[in-house]
């Protein structure tokens, strides 16, 4: 899985893209241009995600699977 870093574009040929990031608290952007089979770029489409502070005591849905 990739890790996006800052400012470094990430490709991939297939539609679902899964990356292994442990984003900390606050808001991040993220860009996704599409390229076609002839070279040709989109506008970007920019996605916003606010990531909340866990509260204390609070885990995550994956801590308490069995």
């Amino acid at each position: 899985m990739p890790v996006l870093r800052r400012h470094q574009p990430v490709s991939s040929s297939k539609p679902r893209l899964v990356v292994q990031n442990k984003l900390p608290p606050g808001r991040h952007r993220f860009a996704l241009v599409v390229v076609d089979e002839h070279g040709r770029e989109s506008a970007p489409d920019i996605c916003e995600v606010t990531v909340q502070p866990r509260k204390p005591g609070q885990h995550r849905a994956q801590d308490t699977k069995p």
